[in-house]
């Protein structure tokens, strides 16, 4: 189940996430007649960047498969799309024939106004908006039935660590969105020193290669063709691990911006081994994946978190239940490899949960009662809480000794919502939270833009255990570390297998300084790391934006203050990473902008907002408005010029939430004249309002601007 963030700068509605991702072409005269789009062409260029992964992924769309294949069809593509919880677009490209257009970032409503008023005038923009913490759209106007059009979305995205690699996932998910599969996603990527051994995981047959692009010059490339486009396809370079540490920086002036990366297992050395029993349910009508997908996830996670040292055995759900072994098998990757192999494809396509943890917890009571149980599921039988109940006591009753059940649940599809003592559950969630609190395991579901992937990897440290009374501090020898964020977990809770992922800002010069301690398997640790200068990595300008994507994203989950959404506003287009609040807009017709009015790198001070001009007449005088004091504290004075072949269309003041504080009455204010117009700082029903940043909203027949205005 996926939680909504559903917010909005001004009146602009967004789309809800539920069921609404997908790719859709139509007529926007027409909103309600729409079809599935289709991507003839995908590209994706990698760059490692530490924490996360800088992703160029370019597509092609067409309306191939609908009804409109005339030249004449003026049609708006719409592609909804998840990135990871943690991922940050920095960037947006729309082709025109030959040619590239690099996307402005304004605030959301300027960019919705200006493309929505294009859409009507037929011109060629793309905008592209952020919906919620994990969910974004893309719109691309016009595209003629028979034509294709080709954008371009620079983001990144953060890896995930193992005690081999650093991988992330391809958007294949994103390509699954097309009517008819693009042939092949072309993947380019580039290796050095520090990042080495790209490769395609899970399938050897994809091998990259070394070639000369035109566009990326000498580099690695691998072509996958669409047969085998699967959701556990990863890209991994080799874990840039140095003695358990990763630490690379970026200094501007006496002010330093860094990321961190550190194992905990590293430096414990724990001895403990885990004897895990893992149990997979399958329910295909509750997912998108196929069972052998699911699997193939399973199995490199278990390669990935299980050691030589640790057992395994396996279950899979079937009429009768197949268990791979009579005892505990040593958790090699040659060991695990052959136990999937063994049983194939035998996972049923229906779930036989029950018997499934009796037979896992039958195996635990015959080979010694020290081992624990993973069970991977998505059914929804046992929604009803008094079947759950009853259920639960059964097993109880079977353990000889208490038998920790960690649970993920990943059902995607049909979940059936109900209420018990207060609370919403779905699907089997009643059932998996009281059997794991009651066995002193854990449960976790996809939320939060997790993949199936990310929710079998975490899974894996539960199993081994928490550091308990965690404390962790970092700084400079001369300095102090400030505005740190933890990328991956709660700051106050680790895990002996979960790296600890930091950005943060410090001031000071190296070495940089790291202490931890806490207590694990009883025994007190306590853990001092010094970082020299000479061993600090990369000095890019990315780790900044990392940093800043963060700050913003912290912001973003407190929205009630308008002080803090004009902050994202502004963080957001200095940094040129999208926001809920912000968009980046591609347009053509460029004799549409005032280019003293672009943000970011074009000027500071972003207080006049992006405006257009209209140029139809040279000579005559465009639609203006101004405003002065500001900031204001009792009365503010609007200056507004309206020329003689226009006229005024609205002006209005709006909270950063959408909602309208005042509307002036636009018949005041004639076609060719000049007026200035005195407002009080009140709402319309004569309320005074509070300190804060509001916009002023003006449109003429020729013209949109939007002025941020600050009330002290």
């Amino acid at each position: 189940m996926k939680t909504t963030l559903l917010f909005t700068v001004l009146f602009f509605s967004i789309t809800s996430v539920f069921g609404n991702f997908g790719l859709r072409v139509g007529d926007p005269r027409n909103t309600w007649e729409t079809y599935q789009g289709t991507i003839e062409s995908a590209s994706l260029t990698v760059a490692p960047k530490g924490l996360f992964m800088e992703y160029g992924l370019i597509l092609e769309f067409s309306s191939k498969g609908t009804k409109w294949t005339n030249v004449k069809d003026t049609l708006e593509v719409t592609l909804n799309f998840d990135l990871p919880e943690n991922a940050m677009i920095t960037d947006s490209w729309l082709w025109l024939g030959e040619d590239t257009i690099k996307a402005v970032i304004l605030d959301r409503w300027t960019a919705s106004s200006i493309y929505e008023s294009i859409v009507n005038r037929r011109r060629d923009p793309s905008v592209l908006y952020k919906q919620s913490a994990t969910q974004y759209e893309l719109r691309v106007f016009p595209m003629a039935g028979s034509e294709t059009r080709k954008v371009k979305i620079t983001y990144l995205v953060p890896v995930s660590w193992n005690k081999t690699n650093i991988s992330s996932e391809l958007p294949i998910s994103i390509l699954k969105t097309s009517d008819t599969l693009p042939s092949e996603l072309t993947v380019y990527t580039w290796e050095n020193e520090q990042w080495k051994n790209p490769l395609i995981t899970n399938d050897e047959n994809l091998q990259f290669k070394n070639i000369t692009d035109v566009n990326y010059g000498e580099c690695k490339s691998v072509e996958i063709p669409s047969s085998k486009f699967s959701s556990n396809l990863k890209i991994a370079f080799d874990t840039p691990l140095t003695n358990g540490v990763y630490f690379s920086k970026f200094s501007v002036a006496d002010e330093g911006y860094y990321q961190l990366a550190l194992s905990p297992a590293s430096f414990l050395n724990s001895t403990a081994t885990k004897k895990v029993a893992v149990l997979v349910d399958f329910e295909a009508s509750n997912t998108e994946l196929k069972n052998t997908e699911i699997l193939d996830i399973l199995k490199e996670e278990m390669q990935n978190n299980l050691s030589s040292n640790d057992s395994f055995n396996l279950f899979f759900s079937n009429l009768n239940i197949l268990r791979h072994s009579e005892k505990w098998v040593q958790a090699t990757n040659e060991n695990i490899e052959s136990a999937f192999q063994i049983l194939n494809n035998d996972l049923s396509d229906y779930s036989n949960l029950a018997a499934l943890l009796a037979n896992g917890i039958e195996f635990i009571n015959e080979n010694g009662n020290d081992g624990k149980i993973l069970l991977v599921s998505n059914s929804s039988q046992y929604y009803d809480y008094q079947v759950a109940n009853k259920l639960i006591d059964d097993l109880l009753e079977m353990m000889t000794i208490k038998i920790p059940i960690h649970i993920t649940d990943y059902q995607t599809l049909n979940y059936r919502y109900y209420y018990t003592d207060q609370f919403q559950y779905y699907g089997n969630s009643y059932f998996y939270a009281n059997l794991a609190k009651l066995t002193a395991g854990s449960y976790q579901s996809l939320e939060n833009g997790k993949s199936v992937s990310e929710l079998f990897g975490s899974a894996f440290k539960y199993l081994q255990g928490s550091i308990n009374s965690f404390d962790f501090h970092n700084t400079t020898q001369n300095g102090f570390c400030f505005s740190r964020y933890y990328l991956n977990k709660d700051e106050n809770v680790a895990y002996l297998n979960e790296m600890i992922l930091q950005v943060g800002k410090f001031k000071g010069s190296m070495p940089f300084e790291i202490d931890f301690s806490g207590e694990y398997n009883n025994e007190i640790f306590s853990e001092k790391i010094e970082i020299a200068e000479n061993q600090a990595l990369e000095n890019i300008s990315v780790i900044k934006k990392i940093w800043a994507g963060t700050f913003i994203k912290s912001m973003e989950k407190d929205y009630s203050s308008n002080d803090i959404v004009a902050e994202i506003i502004d963080e957001s287009i200095k940094n040129r990473i999208l926001s809920l609040y912000t968009s980046f807009l591609c347009l053509e017709d460029t004799s549409k902008w005032c280019l003293t009015c672009l943000p970011n790198e074009f000027r500071n001070d972003w207080t006049d907002g992006p405006i257009m001009v209209g140029i139809d007449n040279p000579g005559v005088l465009a639609d203006t408005v101004s405003v002065y004091p500001n900031p204001f504290k009792e009365n503010l004075n609007i200056e507004v010029q309206i020329n003689e072949l226009s006229e005024l269309k609205d002006l209005s003041v709006y909270d950063l939430k959408g909602s309208l504080i005042y509307k002036f009455d636009k018949n005041t204010i004639n076609s060719g004249s000049r007026k200035t117009i005195f407002w009080n700082g009140q709402t319309q029903n004569g309320t005074v309002l509070k300190p804060g940043v509001y916009l002023l909203v003006f449109k003429t027949a020729k013209t949109s601007k939007t002025i941020k205005i600050v009330k002290q």
